[in-house]
């Protein structure tokens, strides 16, 4: 991945990561020699540098009263991603509010493609209740990606939420060897009879919100957030719970 694409990952827009890294490149230069390196036309230029400006990326100065600019230390582009996600923190709250939806309106959300699958699973680490049930294999789950399984337990872990796991007999060491290790006291499993090797499926129940979710092509996810179905869900699951 070239650098121009690792700086709009950063939230840098094309003109923005073309002129920072101009600036870097050539240290300290006038607007006009700005927008004849990057090709991009004066009067965008000068917007672009305001924006870098802004976000601490740029700074300016005069020599000989002629305004010139130079790139920020690269650490200004951590310390310009800190901020914006402290700003996103505080406003946390707010947004959540706006995204409740009434308990007596059922919702239904469709994720495509695995990367889209993955916000579910990081969706389910803010529950309320402190509570994940899961239904499932973790053993194809860490095929999948396991480095995101990690991460997931991992928040697990760190947000204090409980996982009550009921895992597939393929998922034995993954369970007991691995997730145990990571998360500790906060999970707790049971694994299904061994006639039900592995499922390449997972449900995940928390709060008012069922996630049914597959984990071989086509790898696709739905979410249903209904208060009567999630608690239907979970006494399904605390029976079969109870069985094992």
């Amino acid at each position: 991945m070239d650098l121009k694409t690792q700086l709009k990952n950063a939230d840098l827009n094309d003109n923005e990561a073309d002129i920072y890294l101009y600036l870097l490149g050539q240290g300290q230069s006038t607007p006009p020699q700005i927008a004849l390196g990057t090709g991009i036309a004066r009067t965008n230029a000068y917007n672009v540098l305001r924006s870098l400006q802004n976000r601490g990326l740029v700074k300016s100065e005069l020599v000989r009263k002629r305004k010139v600019y130079l790139a920020a230390d690269p650490q200004a582009l951590i310390l310009n991603w800190e901020k914006q996600k402290i700003d996103l923190e505080k406003m946390l709250p707010d947004l959540r509010a706006l995204y409740t939806t009434n308990k007596n309106k059922p919702r239904v959300l469709f994720f495509d493609g695995w990367e889209q699958v993955k916000e579910i699973y990081l969706s389910s680490l803010t529950t309320n209740d402190k509570k994940i049930y899961a239904f499932g294999s973790t053993n194809l789950l860490s095929k999948l990606e396991g480095d995101f399984l990690i991460y997931f337990e991992q928040k697990v872990k760190e947000n204090n939420i409980a996982l009550i796991d009921i895992v597939t007999g393929a998922s034995r060491q993954r369970a007991t060897e691995e997730t145990k290790k990571i998360i500790g006291g906060m999970y707790n499993f049971k694994f299904l009879p061994e006639k039900y090797r592995d499922q390449p499926t997972d449900i995940l129940i928390w709060d008012n919100n069922i996630a049914l979710l597959t984990l071989e092509q086509p790898i696709f996810g739905t979410v249903i957030t209904s208060h009567h179905l999630a608690n239907t869900f979970k006494i399904i699951f605390e029976l079969i719970w109870e069985k094992l």
